[in-house]
């Protein structure tokens, strides 16, 4: 079985707990190489996930290795020019929640899939949740909203 090659850009909470253990538990992902600013995060994580190369250069990792795809997990601050490079590079994408901070830029790299013929991903995981799923056909069921109060936790 040939594997999907997979470039990993970032090392924080999200990789680290949530996408990274995941694709290390799929059969035809080989998690080629990873990319960070943080020497440390960059080190632990490639070793907790035995990615065989590290780098701290997006570019010079996506040109060296020619991966399949690439998971570019980071603040949604630094998101945007680390996606649109990719997609420009031609290479398939996911990418987590927001996609962008604006959404000219959410519209800029859905053009530049299109033109480069990219599959992209964006982790709306969350829309598939039950109790997301009840929330959306409360709302819908009761009219306009007024106002609203939400929490949000996260692992660490």
């Amino acid at each position: 079985m040939q594997k999907i090659r997979v470039a990993l850009i970032g090392a924080g909470g999200m990789a680290n707990n949530t996408h990274y253990p995941s694709l290390k538990r799929m059969a035809d992902v080989e998690m080629c190489a990873i990319c960070d600013v943080i020497p440390d995060k960059l080190t632990a994580t490639a070793e907790k996930f035995a990615i065989p190369r590290q780098y701290n250069d997006y570019k010079k990792m996506l040109a060296e290795e020619a991966p399949d795809a690439v998971y570019a997990l980071m603040p949604p601050h630094h998101l945007f020019d680390v996606a649109a490079y990719c997609l420009m590079q031609k290479h398939n994408l996911f990418i987590e929640k927001p996609p962008a901070i604006t959404t000219e830029q959410t519209r800029q790299l859905a053009i530049l899939a299109k033109k480069n013929g990219c599959i992209t991903m964006t982790g709306f995981q969350r829309r598939h949740v039950p109790i997301i799923q009840k929330a959306k056909e409360l709302v819908e069921s009761k009219g306009k909203i007024h106002s609203c109060v939400a929490t949000f936790y996260k692992f660490n």
